[in-house]
């Protein structure tokens, strides 16, 4: 009885390439087939002291902002204003690219800005303004009937 293949002195990989399926189905046979003496699993130990990692203070970044004004943002947009009164707008960008100023004023679908509203695609505008979007039943064989359609017209 084989237990490893390495038994086999790649015998059974040269088989395989080579496409002798007789030769590969006589190697496969004479492996073990008890799981347990081929092969081998290392466990990991049970580390009962996990840390946690909190990788924004790691690399100090900052989680993700709503779109709304909340009041830690006042000073925020007030160190935007003295920052563009007293190095200009290279200053107020870098600023703005490190802390973003809020988007919207309101954290409320309906009460967009009307510049924003103006540049929503007209899908999004629809899905905004409908409550409750019903889903159309599809029928899988729908697109069958439709490529054969297709193909009649082309032949």
């Amino acid at each position: 009885m084989i237990i490893n293949e390495w038994q086999l002195n790649s015998e059974l990989n040269t088989a395989l390439q080579h496409s002798h399926r007789a030769d590969f189905s006589l190697y496969l046979s004479l492996l073990s087939t008890a799981i347990e003496e081929s092969a081998e699993f290392n466990t990991p130990s049970a580390d009962t002291n996990k840390t946690v990692t909190d990788i924004y203070k790691q690399f100090s970044v900052e989680k993700e902002r709503h779109y709304a004004l909340n009041e830690a943002d006042i000073g925020l947009l007030n160190r935007h204003c003295q920052a563009i009164q007293t190095d200009g707008l290279v200053q107020l960008k870098l600023a703005i690219y490190l802390n973003p100023p809020p988007l919207s004023q309101f954290d409320d679908k309906n009460r967009l800005n009307s510049d924003i509203w103006q540049n929503l695609s007209l899908h999004s505008r629809r899905r905004l303004q409908q409550q409750n979007m019903t889903r159309q039943e599809t029928n899988p064989a729908a697109l069958y009937e439709v490529l054969q359609q297709l193909n009649n017209v082309a032949a």
